[in-house]
């Protein structure tokens, strides 16, 4: 099997329509699909990323209920301290939260951690490339 690209990433949620409304307003895009069961953003990279319901024979495989501390997602953006002050303007309205503003870190990112609505933990980044992709310092 030869492995081309790291496409998608799909993740379970209670709320489609909560999650997709948070994800949204914070990136300023329309999701490219949506129900009340599934709901799919495409990234200007092509990268996708989909929240949906787990029911019917995924209900059995998959779960909404489970601790959500042991991994998180990462996204690059322009501008890390817009998209920054962006998802403080969310937490109230959606209790979403953060651990803190933007760090610049030794390898040339600055990054801050975002906790969704759902309590999945994101590290949105700025990278120091026009790519968005992370070179050797």
């Amino acid at each position: 099997m030869n492995f081309i690209a790291h496409s998608h990433l799909v993740i379970t949620t209670k709320d489609v329509a909560l999650i997709t409304d948070y994800w949204s307003q914070l990136l300023e895009i329309e999701p490219h699909f949506q129900n009340k069961g599934f709901s799919e953003f495409v990234l200007p990279s092509g990268f996708r990323f989909a929240f949906f319901l787990p029911t019917g024979k995924s209900g059995q495989h998959f779960s909404n209920e489970s601790d959500r501390s042991q991994c998180s997602f990462g996204l690059t953006v322009k501008d890390v301290h817009e998209a920054y002050l962006k998802s403080t303007a969310l937490k109230e309205v959606f209790q979403s939260g953060d651990a803190g503003a933007p760090k610049e870190h030794p390898w040339g990112e600055k990054s801050f951690l975002l906790i969704d609505p759902d309590g999945n933990k994101w590290e949105i980044t700025e990278s120091p490339t026009e790519s968005g992709m992370l070179v050797n310092k």
